[in-house]
């Protein structure tokens, strides 16, 4: 659609051919055609108002009635344009789904959202989370340095990129190459700790390797998060670096996954780690308090950007190497988010906020 000059424009184009500026050089400056500008001349010269006249141009074909049908969608599930425009279809109106795209969006001033699959939340666990957040709202940002997230995530061979932002520029659909996806994608289990400054060494759970309490402490907190607590280099990468300047001040977190919250888990903490949150603390069923969980989808991300893995060997090998690649910087700007996640959360009456 051709945007419509202002009337600014076109009193300027007029006083200039008024003031004897050739047409053909009035047209190059204000980005018109000659013959507008004559058209406007003719409206100057005959004593009509400059501006275009209100209710020109093609009529809507969005009645009273597709109208109140249309603004009915707002908010509700399972009504994109296409259903849309099939109901008031059915109704006896011909209006297309880019009709009604275009009235909801300039009409209507609203966007098109996929609603968010998040946790279903008991009451017990709301109640939980809102103790949990109500404890530390007063928390500063050095507080919640001291703090270590840890998670396990599972990342797949022929991932699919995110629907969202995978996009191909073409002059037809021919043109584009398609994303193939195998029906039993071969996965890693990965486990990670995260600072406001450095990171553990990523972990990787063998194949077939159950996480129970004796693999939990006997490999993943003996030989990976000790050795990463046990560091004494103030500077370096981001997994030679000291997890906190003040190792005596650390806060361990993690989720109530039954390996973590068992007996033998939860003494080994209480005897190696200078403070964790026990079972008792960490609200179940809240990854969205978890800022590793931002960081696993930004190793997703690092994976998607490089060659497409098709086996278990390559994408352990991307894995490795992307993590290496987040910036002290992500880890900082992620803890220091935690202030707001925790309003957010409190704001909320406890409900899931989203990652």
């Amino acid at each position: 659609m051709v945007k419509e000059a202002t009337l600014a424009v076109r009193t300027r184009a007029v006083c200039m051919i008024e003031a004897g500026i050739f047409i053909n050089k009035v047209a190059k400056v204000v980005g018109v055609s000659v013959r507008t500008i004559r058209r406007w001349l003719l409206r100057s010269k005959s004593g009509e108002p400059l501006q275009n006249r209100r209710g020109r141009g093609r009529k809507t074909s969005v009645t009273m009635v597709p109208k109140v049908v249309i603004a009915k969608t707002i908010g509700k599930k399972m009504k994109s344009t296409r259903v849309i425009s099939q109901n008031l279809k059915s109704k006896g109106f011909s209006i297309s789904h880019v009709t009604v795209h275009s009235y909801l969006r300039k009409n209507l001033k609203v966007r098109p959202y996929k609603p968010q699959v998040q946790p279903k939340l008991t009451e017990k666990q709301r109640t939980a989370r809102i103790k949990f957040c109500n404890e530390r709202k007063n928390w500063s940002i050095d507080s919640w340095r001291r703090v270590l997230f840890s998670d396990e995530s599972s990342f797949e061979v022929f991932h699919t990129p995110n629907k969202q932002n995978d996009r191909v520029w073409a002059k037809s659909s021919s043109n584009v190459p398609p994303t193939e996806k195998v029906k039993f994608p071969g996965k890693i289990m990965v486990w990670g700790v995260m600072s406001y400054r450095a990171l553990s060494h990523l972990h990787i759970i063998p194949k077939g390797q159950t996480v129970t309490s004796e693999y939990y402490v006997e490999v993943i907190l003996k030989q990976s998060l000790i050795p990463s607590m046990l560091r004494t280099r103030d500077s370096g990468t981001i997994l030679e670096r000291k997890l906190l300047l003040e190792r005596s001040k650390a806060i361990f977190q993690q989720d109530g996954a039954p390996a973590h919250t068992s007996k033998r888990s939860q003494e080994w903490l209480k005897n190696n780690m200078p403070g964790f949150w026990t079972k008792d603390i960490w609200p179940p069923n809240s990854p969205d308090l978890n800022p590793i969980e931002n960081l696993w989808a930004i190793l997703q991300t690092k994976l998607d950007s490089m060659e497409r893995a098709t086996n278990l060997k390559m994408l352990e090998k991307q894995l490795i190497l992307a993590w290496k690649e987040i910036s002290p910087e992500t880890l900082e700007k992620l803890i220091a988010g935690m202030p707001s996640r925790i309003n957010k959360c409190l704001k909320l009456n406890g409900d899931y906020i989203g990652k």
